[in-house]
Order: structure tokens, then sequence, then C-alpha cells
């Protein structure tokens, strides 16, 4: 009883909280410097504006900087900090992806897929993961939607930051989350905002995965946009809801 009067607490706040407090953002994502643009006036020189995939860099590595100054992810005490934790955990999960395609042939599999980010990850990983979203739930649509782009953005050459999983890899994941028992499994232990969020952006990443002929298991992807769709318009407390809606309708027209 307990814990469903606390889940019902969280989706009223996440409710009440539709528009995320700027301030908030701006803690998470940093601002620019005042100094240095308090050095651009006094040399007379307009700053030089970052390019878009630089400027989703820097939001991200303000983001892990802030997360090292949490109370919880300091109290998990992680070797060198959230960032390093991160890199650690893409590259496990890279390297060993879950099963797509024959999960139910055994018991053996399919235990071992609803298991999969907990046996590949690591506990204290998966912690982290769960805390965050649980800790930072209100301003969870904003991160989420950075670390899509920095993910899915052609970088020009100008990447500096580790962690950035291969379309390969996204896709299997995708494939997993939609297509899987296991995957499934997984976003019902998470909250309704956060269920719909990943399953839209994995819907993304299966379009991509058709566009670039990459879609090795075959999955069809117009069952998906249909409940994605249904349950983005259904979801209450979405900042950019309409924005969903529009781009999953295209995708549904574009698969007709």
């Amino acid at each position: 009883m307990a814990q469903e009067v606390t889940e019902l607490k969280q989706e009223l706040t996440e409710v009440k909280g539709q528009q995320v407090p700027e301030e908030k953002l701006a803690t998470i994502f940093g601002e620019s410097s005042k100094e240095e643009s308090q050095v651009a006036i006094e040399k007379e020189t307009l700053p030089k504006k970052l390019s878009d995939f630089a400027e989703t860099e820097r939001q991200i590595a303000a983001f892990f900087t802030y997360l090292d100054k949490r109370p919880y992810v300091q109290s998990l005490d992680l070797p060198g900090g959230s960032y390093l934790q991160y890199q650690i955990g893409i590259e496990k999960l890279s390297a060993t992806p879950p099963i797509i395609v024959g999960e139910m042939d055994s018991l053996y599999n399919m235990v071992r897929n609803v298991a999969h980010f907990y046996r590949v990850m690591g506990k204290k990983r998966v912690l982290l993961a769960r805390q965050v979203m649980q800790n930072e739930s209100e301003v969870m649509e904003s991160v989420m939607k950075t670390y899509y782009q920095w993910f899915t953005r052609d970088d020009k050459g100008e990447s500096t930051l580790k962690g950035r999983p291969s379309m390969t890899a996204m896709y299997e994941y995708a494939g997993y989350i939609l297509n899987t028992l296991g995957g499934r499994s997984y976003l019902l232990r998470r909250s309704p905002k956060v269920r719909a969020l990943t399953t839209y952006y994995c819907v993304l990443i299966l379009d991509r995965a058709n566009d670039e002929e990459l879609n090795s298991r075959g999955i069809d992807i117009r069952p998906y946009i249909k409940s994605s769709l249904l349950e983005i318009k259904n979801q209450i407390g979405l900042i950019n809801q309409k924005e969903y809606i529009t781009r999953l309708s295209e995708l549904s027209l574009k698969y007709t």
C-alpha cells in the first residue's frame, strides 16, 4: 500500500510539474559562463556560438557534473564518477546485446533476457540508473531528448566525449525493448512517463535502422508506431507531447 501511495504521489507531481522549472534545467545543463560573456564584452567581440552538436555535448558533460554533486549519487561511491561508470555500462551493453529473436525458445533464454541489464551492467550501475530516473523525474523528458540528440546527430568530427553507442547497438536495444518479454517487463517497472518516452525513442531508432538498412531482425515497426502513438496521447504531463504526436503521425503515413 505504501509503495502504491508513493507511486501515485510521483505521478501527481509529474502532472502538476508539466512546465519544467527553467532554473532546474539551468542547474542541470549549465549556462554560458558569465565571466566568458564579460570578457567578450570587454574585447568588443561576440561570443562564438556553439554548433548544435557541440552544445549538446556541453549539456551532456554538464549533466554528469551535476549528477556527481547529488547526494544520492555520492552515496553510491562510484569509482571515477558517474561519467566513467556510464561509459563502462555502454561498453558492456554494446559488447553483450540481448536476445531479440528466439527469446521464448527456452526458459534459460527468457530468464537471461529479463535480467539482462542487471546481469550485464552490474548492480551499482543499474542502481545508479534507477536512482537518476527517480530523483530527476521532473526533468527526465528533457534529459532523454538531449541524450537522443547526442546519440543520433552527425558530429561532423566535433565529438569530444566517449559513450555514444553505435547505430547497431541502439537497434539491438530498441528491438529488445519493443519486441521481447524481457524488454517489456523492464518497461513495466518504470514510471508511465519514462515508459512512454522510451517506447517513443525506440520507435525512432527502429525507423532510422530501416532507413539505413540495418533492420537485420526484420522487426515490423507498424504496430509499435500505433501503440506508441496511443501511449503518448494518453500520457499526461509531457512537455513536447504535440511534437511526439506529429512525428509518430508522420511515421504512420510513411509505413502505410
